[in-house]
């Protein structure tokens, strides 16, 4: 994913944490911010792609 709306808004970069987007392009300017946003994202949802949902997509023995 890339764009600037990772960038600016820190409740988009978490909502494709909580998506399972686990690759987000930002703007040099902005990667410390989003990289503590995705983090707390990550401290509170799991990291991307391991909640319930996203493991029943997937099979929950992949």
């Amino acid at each position: 994913m890339y764009g600037q709306r990772p960038s600016d808004d820190p409740n988009f970069a978490r909502l494709l944490v909580q998506a399972g987007i686990d690759s987000v392009a930002v703007t040099p300017d902005s990667f410390l911010a989003v990289k503590t946003n995705v983090s707390e994202a990550e401290r509170e949802t799991g990291p991307a792609g391991t909640d319930e949902a996203s493991l029943g997509r997937r099979g929950k023995g992949s």
